[in-house]
């Protein structure tokens, strides 16, 4: 076999075998791997400053093996928010408002963020992604900064869940406890009344002079007014009806019910209602 021949079949063989490796990539042996970028995104409100401003807190905001940008804004449906892509920065793994000029597209008050349902499209960059774009909903408005007392004072007291809302809490519909009772107790929802250190404050006075024997059982308490919240729509309103806590303590004769809705962060201010026996203790 002459020289000739063989290189011949040499350069064959090396273009049988480059079509063989493209074979191969192509069919997915060896190939490059694809990074799926995966959303990591940590609550669902931004929440605007007072005035309007600016915004008032962050989102945590990454994407698996991706930077993004936020590339479009759609506001729902019924919302009065005016937002555009500008209005979103992304830093430090995190998602803030920023450049807000006018938040409100007649120049008025910004909603509570319930009502404010905006839908983000990110624009993806990276190496080797599976997809260049994302989405996410959330939330943007005002803070809502408290129930009024004028709400409260329309609230109906549900002793259980099967006791129509009653405009008062007698003692006379308490559980009367083996070592204390619940007489002269009087707790009516006309009665709310304003803290004047804090306006998310509220005092409910017993209208009658109370009872030194007095055992009013505070998980009772919190149970009519966990029924009674539930009840109302004004109340339910607040968070889309996404549920609250109620925590309680005691101080002599008075017991203080506070009442932190869900989700639990800055958007909704803490609310407590303080119900003072005049005479008698609490207990658990």
């Amino acid at each position: 076999m002459t020289n000739k021949n063989i290189l011949k079949i040499l350069v064959i063989m090396i273009a049988v075998l480059s079509l063989f490796a493209v074979s191969c990539r192509k069919s997915g042996g060896g190939g490059i791997t694809q990074t799926d970028p995966i959303k990591n995104l940590t609550g669902n409100l931004l929440i605007v400053s007072a005035d309007g401003m600016q915004g008032a807190n962050s989102l945590p905001l990454s994407f698996i093996g991706a930077s993004a940008t936020v590339s479009d804004v759609e506001v729902g449906q019924g919302s009065d928010i005016l937002l555009f892509p500008t209005n979103f920065i992304i830093e430090n793994g995190n998602l803030y408002l920023t450049n807000l000029t006018k938040t409100n597209k007649d120049g008025g008050e910004v909603k509570a963020a319930v009502s404010n349902k905006v839908t983000l499209t990110f624009s993806l960059s990276g190496e080797n992604l599976s997809r260049y774009t994302d989405t996410a909903d959330i939330f943007v408005g005002k803070m809502q900064t408290n129930i009024s007392v004028e709400t409260l004072k329309k609230l109906k007291f549900h002793i259980s869940d099967t006791v129509t809302g009653r405009d008062n809490i007698d003692g006379d519909n308490l559980v009367q406890t083996a070592t204390g009772k619940a007489k002269s107790i009087l707790f009516a929802n006309s009665s709310f009344k304003v803290d004047t250190s804090d306006d998310s404050k509220f005092i409910l006075e017993n209208a009658n002079t109370g009872n030194a024997d007095n055992q009013i059982k505070m998980s009772e308490i919190a149970t009519i007014l966990s029924n009674s919240f539930k009840s109302n729509q004004d109340i339910s309103t607040y968070n889309n009806n996404a549920g609250f806590e109620i925590t309680s303590s005691t101080e002599g004769t008075k017991a203080t019910f506070v009442i932190k809705f869900k989700p639990f962060n800055s958007f909704y201010k803490e609310h407590s209602i303080t119900f003072d026996q005049k005479l008698g203790a609490w207990i658990e």
